[in-house]
C-alpha cells in the first residue's frame, strides 16, 4: 500500500486538475497539473516496478504535460490580450509557436548554464571535508558506471526477505 502512495496521490492531483480545467479556472489547473506531474515522476522513479507499467505513466504523463503547456500558453496570452482558451485536443500551432519557441529558448539558455562542458582537474581529496557526500556520490554514482555488472540485477524486497 505504501508503494502505491505517491500514485494515488498523483491520480488523485490530475483528477482535480482536470475538473478545474473543465471548469475553465485554468490557473488552479495548471498548478494541479504540475503537481500532479511531479507525483507521477516520483511514481516512476521510486515506486513502480515493471517496465510495462512505467511506460503507461509516462504516456499519460506526456499528455498531461501537453495539455499544462496549452494552459500556460493560453494564460500567458490572456495576459496579453483576451483570447479564448486552447481547445485540448487541437488549437493552432502558428499562436502557440511564438510562446513555445521563446519558453523553450530561455529554458535551453538556463539549462547549458548548468551543464559543465569541460572536464575539471578535481580529485577526490582536493574536497575537503564532507567524507559521507563523498562516499555517497562513490556508492550512487562511480560504481554502478565502473562496475556496471554489478547494479543489474533487480531485487524486490518480497525475494530479499525469503
Amino acid at each position: 500500500m505504501a508503494n502505491d502512495s505517491n500514485l494515488a496521490k498523483a491520480i488523485d492531483i490530475i483528477k482535480r486538475a482536470t475538473e478545474e480545467d473543465t471548469n475553465k479556472n485554468y490557473r488552479e489547473a495548471l498548478k494541479l497539473y504540475d503537481h500532479g506531474i511531479d507525483y507521477f515522476l516520483h511514481a516512476i522513479k521510486y515506486e513502480t516496478q515493471g517496465e510495462r507499467q512505467k511506460e503507461t505513466i509516462r504516456d499519460k504523463v506526456k499528455g498531461y504535460l501537453e495539455r499544462a503547456e496549452k494552459i500556460k500558453a493560453y494564460l500567458s496570452d490572456q495576459s496579453k490580450n483576451a483570447k479564448k482558451p486552447v481547445k485540448e485536443n487541437g488549437g493552432s500551432k502558428e499562436s502557440d509557436s511564438d510562446t513555445e519557441d521563446a519558453e523553450t529558448k530561455k529554458f535551453q539558455g538556463q539549462l547549458n548554464k548548468t551543464i559543465v562542458v569541460e572536464k575539471p582537474n578535481v580529485k577526490w581529496e582536493d574536497v575537503a571535508g564532507l567524507e559521507v557526500a563523498k562516499e555517497a556520490l562513490k556508492e550512487a554514482v562511480i560504481l554502478p558506471i565502473k562496475f556496471p555488472h554489478m547494479f543489474t540485477a533487480v531485487v524486490s524486497l518480497t525475494d530479499f526477505f525469503r
